[in-house]
């Protein structure tokens, strides 16, 4: 039976979560609300939460500038699906060499890899900006996908929750004659598919938001992602279109919170439960 100091202590945590949520989702709802308003009513005093006047006329204002804006998104969108596919099967791929295999030289590769971590990623940009163009591969979306097809930080947590795998399983596997591939493919992939799906959450919503490295690498205009877009609305125009970036930042904010929402459920349960009984 719960005490009135427990009880207690039990409604100020959910207060205080619920403020926290409220916090953290109200700068979306005045957001979605003010991409449908017009710019007049963004600066109302006292704000106004609902639109008064809902209208579409930033959406329209949206296509009219930047025509190209429809196919903008869908390279990010190819960008956010591809990159972090070949990174959560390259790292895994990594993690399950230098968990599970024995092999000359892995806890040295593994432990190079883990040192780049160390080296600030913006230090790389220039040394990546001359590879790139001397592979001719500038204003090419190979010049994103190919840096980023694995990652040290990536490899780290595979390996790491690959550790524990049951080793019964594995030399079970071994017994009915699984080779390696087989092992990683049968076994493995199967029982760290939530932390796979963590890992494929996060890649996306990073390839989704990246700006900086694309922005240097992608220059044609209809080969540029949305992020690098949306950056370039003030610049290109003579006021600050409010109304325009309201809709943009919507756009920019909605795939995360779907990809997020859709994949959450898989990353609670217990990845080993029932996998090796008593």
């Amino acid at each position: 039976m719960q005490t009135p100091r427990v009880r207690a202590l039990g409604v100020a945590v959910g207060i205080a979560l619920a403020v926290m949520a409220v916090t953290s989702l109200f700068p979306f709802f005045w957001n979605l609300c003010s991409a449908f308003k017009p710019v007049s009513e963004i600066f109302t005093y006292p704000p106004t939460f609902i639109p008064r006047s809902f209208t579409f006329e930033n959406i329209q204002r949206l296509t009219a500038y930047f025509p190209h804006f429809p196919r903008n998104i869908l390279n990010s969108v190819f960008l956010a699906l591809i990159v972090p596919l070949l990174q959560v099967t390259f790292n895994s791929m990594a993690g399950f060499a230098f968990s599970k295999l024995e092999f000359k030289g892995r806890d040295f590769l593994f432990a190079a890899a883990i040192a780049t971590m160390l080296i600030p990623s913006t230090s790389g940009y220039i040394p990546l900006f001359i590879e790139m163009s001397k592979l001719k591969l500038l204003d090419n979306y190979l010049a994103i996908i190919l840096p980023a097809m694995s990652s040290a930080f990536g490899v780290f947590l595979f390996r790491q929750c690959m550790f524990a795998v049951p080793a019964a399983l594995m030399d079970a596997a071994r017994i009915d004659g699984a080779n390696d591939l087989r092992l990683y493919t049968r076994i493995v992939v199967p029982l760290v598919k939530p932390m796979m799906i963590t890992a494929f959450i996060s890649s996306c919503i990073t390839t989704w938001n990246d700006y900086f490295w694309p922005f240097i690498a992608l220059k044609t205009e209809t080969r540029l992602t949305f992020p690098i877009v949306l950056a370039g609305i003030q610049g290109q125009m003579f006021e600050v279109p409010w109304g325009i970036i309201m809709v943009g930042a919507l756009i920019l904010t909605l795939p995360t919170i779907i990809i997020y929402g859709t994949l959450s459920k898989y990353i609670v349960p217990d990845i080993f439960g029932g996998s090796v009984k008593g």
